[in-house]
């Protein structure tokens, strides 16, 4: 019985599960023409938008912390917020999450300033790229599937598209902790545990029913 509890309680977990939020890291980010690009962010797969694919939810960014240097005639920057989630104006790549993550500042005006993109699947493919599985995507714009990273002006108010950007020749994005277990490879647990259960069952009512008939009368 102690064990069916446990079953039950599996059960239960994996119809409610959701994915933990996980911290991806910039790994050997370089840029072509000089320069390199270094920090985090968090990745939540459960959180956000419609994805324009109509998959739902596409995820949400949160924390974000990058830092770009010098080089290809930019001068670097920093950046905190997320096109399209933090800063409302901006309508340039709006993040498909789980694909594109784009950065700016919080100007109303974002004409001449710095705007950093990041692509982790190829463009039109979402749900791909960053999920709850966690891993290393690489962004070193190196084929034709792979991501990539781009760092550019934008060219007018509301940041619809860099200008002259200078584009990343090596790097990835890696996730420094472990989600937790999927909802699915819970309830796909649980579901084998139950059917364990009903095969115990069914065995131990054979058992008994054996155990119960009566022996036929010997022979005199």
């Amino acid at each position: 019985m102690r064990f069916a509890h446990t079953v039950f309680a599996l059960l239960i977990l994996s119809l409610n599960a959701s994915a933990k939020p996980i911290t991806w890291t910039l790994s050997g980010v370089t840029f072509n023409g000089g320069g390199t690009a270094s920090g985090s962010f968090i990745f939540n797969p459960d959180a956000g938008t419609l994805c324009s694919t109509g998959d739902s939810p596409c995820g949400m960014f949160s924390n974000i912390d990058i830092t770009t240097t010098s080089g290809g005639g930019l001068p670097g920057a920093t950046y905190l917020y997320a096109c399209g989630e933090n800063v409302v104006a901006c309508n340039g790549e709006i993040p498909d999450s789980t694909e594109v993550l784009f950065l700016t500042s919080t100007a109303a005006n974002q004409d001449g300033l710095d705007g950093l993109a990041f692509v982790f699947a190829p463009i039109g493919l979402p749900p791909d790229g960053l999920t709850d599985a966690g891993g290393t995507i690489d962004i070193s714009n190196s084929g034709l599937f792979g991501g990539f990273v781009e760092e550019g002006t934008c060219v007018n108010a509301a940041c619809s598209a860099p200008a002259s950007p200078r584009e990343g020749d090596a790097g990835s994005v890696v996730s420094s902790s472990v989600p937790e277990p999927s909802s699915g490879l819970l309830l796909g647990t649980s579901l084998a545990a139950l059917g364990l259960v009903r095969f115990r069952f069914h065995r131990s009512r054979r058992a008994s029913a054996f155990l119960e008939t009566p022996a036929p009368p010997r022979a005199s």
